[in-house]
């Protein structure tokens, strides 16, 4: 059985605000390395930010930004594979900012994600920036990641593009709505200024726009503009390259293991 249970806790500058029962101490370092990676500078007021990391052992941390306040959950790996979208995360456990005293534990009902339906997906495509939308989609689940440059967060450009990502992808993607630094190595970011020096993996904006049609994008567009639901689930439920080398590396293991076992009972 899947855990539900999230951990919660805020930082300010003194450090720790207040914590849910169940966050535990051992954390404390784990949590300063994300703050510290996130490279507030001093006297500066964020604005409002999200972000998911991989978190200590076996977690993952969806990260919330106001001011100079970090509001921590803290999510089994295990049920984050089944709800990758930090932001349905973020919506659902809004931020108590001004709490000083213990947090409440909480849990994640027994439900899936809201469905990404034809509507949703044909409003994006109107109303957002298509063919950035479109390229960048395809860098992700092509492996690739995206840097963007803003003075701001663009938290409706990162959702949008976060929506189209099947989730394979989003299981191995970590989106940032705003950063003041890349030392966290997220897949999606957006930074006040773009660093200079090794960009290896990453796209910018523009070359986004100009990434080479591939099937993902393709076959997303067409479904989107057919109204074809069937085939947008089957593309977001479809399974990242690596997730098929896996599972075909324990097909071959499974079936050394059955010839050998077989092997064995024929010999007697």
């Amino acid at each position: 059985m899947i855990p539900r249970t999230i951990a919660q806790a805020i930082y300010n500058d003194g450090g720790l605000q207040a914590r849910s029962d169940d966050f535990d101490e051992m954390w404390q370092s784990e949590v300063q390395r994300i703050i510290d990676g996130f490279a507030l500078p001093a006297g500066v007021s964020a604005p409002d930010s999200l972000f998911a990391v991989p978190f200590a052992r076996r977690h993952v941390a969806v990260v919330s930004v106001a001011g100079r306040r970090f509001r921590v959950l803290v999510l089994p790996r295990v049920l984050y594979n089944v709800i990758p979208d930090p932001f349905a995360i973020a919506d659902r456990f809004p931020p108590q900012w001004e709490t000083s005293r213990s947090l409440p534990t909480l849990e994640w009902p027994e439900e899936p994600l809201p469905h990404r339906t034809i509507a949703q997906l044909d409003a994006i495509f109107k109303q957002g920036d298509g063919p950035f939308l479109l390229g960048a989609c395809q860098t992700v689940v092509d492996g690739g990641r995206i840097m963007l440059q803003r003075a701001e967060p663009d938290p409706k450009l990162v959702r949008e593009l976060w929506n189209l990502l099947p989730d394979s992808t989003r299981r191995q993607t970590w989106p940032a709505t705003f950063a003041y630094s890349n030392a966290l190595n997220f897949g999606l970011v957006v930074l006040p200024a773009i660093p200079e020096g090794d960009l290896r993996g990453y796209l910018t904006e523009d070359q986004a726009r100009d990434y080479p049609e591939s099937r993902y994008e393709r076959e997303l567009q067409v479904a989107v503009e057919h109204n074809d639901q069937r085939t947008v689930d089957r593309l977001f439920a479809r399974r990242s390259s690596a997730e098929t080398l896996r599972l075909a590396i324990w097909i071959v293991i499974g079936a050394a293991v059955l010839s050998i076992a077989s092997k064995i009972i024929m010999a007697w």
